[in-house]
């Protein structure tokens, strides 16, 4: 276990004890005031790999989420004004980098960074028109390019955004917040646009800073992002769909994947990646459509997820994946889901160029495959409201030894078997 200093557990106290205090039964708290939305958490991940890897071995992760939500309106008659406060803490090994030798996690629990940390606190202010605008401390990742249908898996690949931005631009991603500005339209018919700016700063996500370093125009670079979509839900139509498009922009133009200062291979010489001008780019797209619906929430969601790089070389050229979510499986199981995803991650030249050279340094041949294909079968077995057991097999064809720094030949495809347990006191306690 790590050790975690004093403002680490006073941040995630200060939010998950009245969290608590109202996931309590009613005769053990006062009631929570209207106006006021309080959760709290845990999400477990247990992953093991029996076949394939460097090494064989079993790895656990898991985060523990607190938030409170102020509705102003209610509770102080500062019309359409929310704000949002939001701790976790996060615990764990990685079975990826620490066994299989590849960069991608099989546990979206898996942070690098331990501990407490603030992971959201903002200002929204919704206007009748449909503007609204957010200003505060937040990941990027909360606002754009994700679905609910991210995270009926375990894997990484998928959950909690679809693979590719984090690696290449740098994206600010749950858990790690910098300083935030945002505005959407909803429009009517369904269709929204939205625009938002965000700090780029890496320092801000170092051990020890749990989240509380505001510091002000100290990052390297401005993260933009940009989408436009079409949403509908079951309430809208018998067979819902969702649409979005959109693209980031780093102004931190990052490293080369290859390259070093004098424009040598920075595996072969063992100096640091050359430092990039210009910006990081690139475009994604995704789409959600139900394409059968029983009675209640029984249905059969079909989705795409897409994202290319278009701007400076970076690992990941592009991303691609397909899948599938069930839900209501047997009879009397109408709120468990049965899901499945294939992705496929095309690395850069550039990058596997690298990997080759840093091979061919330790005396051995040959360049990794290029395209690293991970899939995912999951049930998600309802066990009661509030509670929800997801076991899961995964599957890692081409495992890239990004964090297998003296490989000098291919890792072996991976067989996963992995465990995720949700628990959402809310629910489970009735409140």
């Amino acid at each position: 276990m790590s050790r975690y200093s004093p403002s680490a557990l006073a941040l995630l106290l200060a939010v998950a004890v009245p969290a608590a205090q109202a996931a309590a039964p009613e005769a053990d708290r006062g009631k929570v005031p209207e106006g006021i939305d309080l959760t709290l958490d845990f999400v477990g991940n247990v992953a093991g790999n029996p076949v394939g890897g460097v090494e064989q071995g079993v790895e656990g992760s898991y985060w523990i989420m607190a938030q409170s939500k102020f509705d102003l309106d209610r509770l102080f008659g500062v019309r359409g004004t929310e704000v949002d406060v939001q701790a976790a803490w996060f615990d764990g090994g990685n079975l990826a980098r620490e066994k299989i030798g590849n960069s991608i996690s099989a546990q979206q629990t898996w942070r690098p960074v331990d501990g407490g940390r603030l992971t959201r606190l903002t200002v929204t202010r919704r206007f009748e028109n449909g503007l609204s605008v957010m200003a505060g401390r937040a990941p990027l990742n909360s606002y754009f390019n994700n679905s609910p249908l991210n995270c009926v898996f375990m894997s990484n690949a998928m959950c909690l955004t679809p693979y590719g931005p984090i690696a290449d631009l740098g994206i600010t991603a749950y858990p790690n917040a910098s300083w935030a500005a945002l505005a959407r339209y909803d429009g009517k018919a369904h269709w929204y646009v939205q625009a938002g700016a965000f700090d780029y700063n890496n320092d801000l996500n170092r051990s020890g800073k749990h989240g509380l370093d505001f510091s002000w125009r100290d990052g390297t670079g401005t993260l933009g992002a940009f989408e436009a979509g079409y949403q509908t839900g079951l309430s809208d139509e018998r067979l819902p769909r969702t649409y979005r498009i959109g693209m980031y922009r780093n102004t931190d133009g990052g490293r080369s994947p290859y390259f070093d200062a004098d424009g040598d291979s920075a595996a072969l010489t063992g100096r640091p990646f050359a430092e990039l001008d210009g910006a990081r780019e690139g475009w994604y797209a995704m789409a959600d459509r139900t394409v059968w619906r029983g009675e209640g929430r029984r249905n059969l969601a079909l989705f795409a997820r897409g994202f290319v790089n278009t701007g400076n070389a970076a690992p990941v050229k592009h991303f691609t994946a397909v899948g599938l979510v069930k839900t209501g499986t047997f009879a009397g199981r109408d709120r468990d889901t049965f899901a499945m995803f294939v992705s496929n991650i095309h690395f850069d030249p550039e990058q596997m160029a690298y990997l080759r050279d840093r091979r061919i340094a330790l005396g051995g041949s040959g360049t990794p495959n290029d395209d690293e294909m991970i899939a995912e079968i999951s049930y998600g077995w309802a066990l009661r409201p509030g509670i929800r057991l997801m076991p899961n097999l995964q599957y890692v064809a081409n495992p890239d030894p990004i964090y297998a720094p003296t490989r000098t030949t291919d890792i072996p495809d991976a067989l996963i078997l992995g465990l995720r347990v949700d628990v959402h006191f809310a629910q489970l306690l009735g409140w």
